[in-house]
């Protein structure tokens, strides 16, 4: 698939509506523009961990979430020290 872009007076270059939407790009997002053997290569960064959190449900408050990964390090402590 190939897209044709413009750079603006400014610089600027916009992504079609096509391809922030199969990308899931927002405004305000950060893309790298690599340089290959065969041009340029436009490449979303990858996500880190903590850009995940709340995206699962789950039936635990926060509350009780920090105390079963407390309890679980706990018992992993334990159980690496005896």
């Amino acid at each position: 698939m190939s897209e044709i872009l413009t750079i603006s007076q400014r610089g600027q270059v916009t992504l079609p509506v096509s391809l922030r939407a199969e990308y899931s790009l927002k405004a305000g997002d950060k893309i790298f523009l690599d340089k290959t053997k065969n041009g340029y290569l436009l490449r979303a960064p990858k996500k880190k961990l903590l850009e995940y959190a709340g995206c699962l449900s789950s039936p635990y408050s926060i509350e009780e979430e920090e105390d079963i990964a407390k309890e679980g390090l706990g018992r992993h402590v334990l159980e690496d020290g005896e």
